[in-house]
């Protein structure tokens, strides 16, 4: 009877197991159930888009819930309620930089999608990227600044605090924006520094991510060096970047000038795909960790095992990803007769798909120990019960699913144009051109005030 009522006991321990899957499951889902907000934000119905976003119950996707709603809210024009969402969200950052460790061990008994999601790195500046537009929007030139201050701080912390090393630790295109910001704020110095740090982030974008700097960045930088002396400096930096200030010939982001900022497209996603990686007959798997650490070698190199006697193959899922599909290639603005052509500022796509890459062996790594871990669990209960193996071995491979959240609103890419204003205008027109050179999408900006006491800094996203 005893040892009956402990069978008894790992049965139901194991059928709780199984039904723990619907929940592990609705926390690797996020992206399928974002659907139908993502139709309505592609036709611009707001309302629509905010109706249809749940928000979680626990904490484990309430980053995303607090960023997606903050994006929304943004593009809806309601630019304080966006900045309170996106604070939020900034919060949770803090909150579970502190891990718990209850969530990590659930996680290596069922996948990383039940650990609470804090963002990537790119996802968590951008954060203060819509908060800068928001308070542009608010006329609040100076909160804007702070946005654009604490990205590249907050990004260097996050770059220290990794567990693997990134290619994204400087985010030029924030450098560059509070460059524009401090300039429009007449405080020339702070200006050039930015545009400077702008220049040293592009210069390792190229390296990279494959990026081009924008051509205006050179501009900038020589008119500010120009304004404040540093002749010798704007040699140096001209030599150490090859930057060609003739490339383009822009205003300054002063009175009389307007600056646009265009998104385009959706951000790529992750996906999953399935690998079957091998355990060797020489292999205790009750090593987990040593296992698992030779598994990431076999992995990049399979030649490894080809000699040896292959004991049994563990499947995993891994997250891979999978690119966004926008088809803008340039933008430029309109003012009446006068054209002028934009500039690619920020590759989401490629700042997303590096740094997935560059954290594929730690993912690899997690993913190959909770798997061997399964198995050697399935082991045990076959060898006191053949149904309770059974049982076992259903709830690893049901719950063996790849982590593919991520903020999946956000745009692929991100243009600047900035042109000087004649007297009068009222109007503005923003083009998105395709390949070809067709214009496939455009907006006018109307209504506008041009008397003010500084530039304009606009916005403008297409789903193109």
């Amino acid at each position: 009877m005893k040892g009956r009522g402990r069978l008894g006991g790992r049965w139901w321990l194991a059928v709780s197991l199984l039904l723990g899957i619907g929940v592990v499951g609705c926390a690797a889902g996020y992206a399928r159930y974002m659907g139908k907000s993502l139709g309505r934000m592609q036709n611009r119905d707001w309302a629509g888009a905010l109706e249809k976003l749940e928000k979680p119950s626990g904490s484990t996707n309430l980053f995303l819930y607090r960023v997606e709603k903050g994006l929304l809210l943004h593009y809806a024009g309601d630019w304080q309620a966006s900045n309170n969402q996106f604070a939020r969200a900034e919060r949770l950052i803090d909150k579970n930089s502190t891990r718990s460790v209850s969530r990590e061990i659930a996680s290596l008994l069922t996948n990383d999608a039940i650990r609470a999601y804090s963002g990537e790195e790119f996802e968590r500046v951008l954060i203060h990227y819509y908060r800068a537009l928001n308070y542009l929007r608010l006329g609040a030139l100076e909160e804007a600044l702070v946005e654009g201050r604490k990205a590249n701080l907050r990004l260097a912390d996050f770059a220290q605090a990794s567990e693997v090393k990134l290619s994204y630790k400087n985010d030029a295109f924030l450098q560059y924006l509070t460059g524009h910001l401090f300039e429009a704020a007449d405080e020339v110095n702070d200006a050039y520094i930015s545009y400077r740090d702008a220049a040293k982030g592009y210069a390792a974008y190229e390296k990279e991510f494959g990026f081009t700097p924008p051509a205006p960045l050179a501009t900038d930088l020589q008119r500010t060096t120009r304004h404040l002396d540093f002749l010798q400096e704007w040699q140096d930096l001209q030599a150490r970047w090859g930057l060609d200030a003739y490339a383009s010939k822009v205003p300054a982001p002063t009175v009389g000038t307007v600056t646009v900022f265009a998104e385009s497209g959706f951000v790529g996603r992750k996906g999953q795909q399935e690998l079957s990686l091998p355990i060797m007959e020489n292999e205790n798997a009750a090593h987990v960790w040593v296992v698992s650490d030779r598994m990431v070698s076999r992995y990049h190199n399979p030649h490894l095992y080809h000699r040896g006697k292959v004991k049994y193959w563990l499947r995993v899922a891994l997250p891979v990803f999978e690119p966004g599909r926008s088809s803008v290639t340039g933008v430029r603005l309109r003012i009446g007769d006068q054209v002028s052509r934009g500039w690619l500022v920020e590759d989401l796509d490629a700042i997303a798909a590096k740094s997935l890459q560059q954290k594929e062996d730690s993912i690899l790594l997690r993913t190959a120990a909770r798997a061997i871990a399964k198995w050697v669990a399935t082991e045990k209960a076959e060898d006191e019960n053949e149904f309770l193996g059974i049982l076992v071995n259903l709830f690893g491979a049901g719950t063996e699913a790849a982590d593919t959240r991520s903020w999946v609103s956000l745009p692929q890419t991100i243009w600047m144009a900035r042109a000087a204003i004649p007297p009068g205008t009222t109007s503005v027109v923003l083009e998105f051109i395709n390949t070809e050179g067709s214009v496939i999408d455009q907006h006018a900006f109307t209504d506008l005030e041009t008397n003010g006491d500084g530039p304009l800094f606009l916005s403008w996203r297409s789903f193109r």
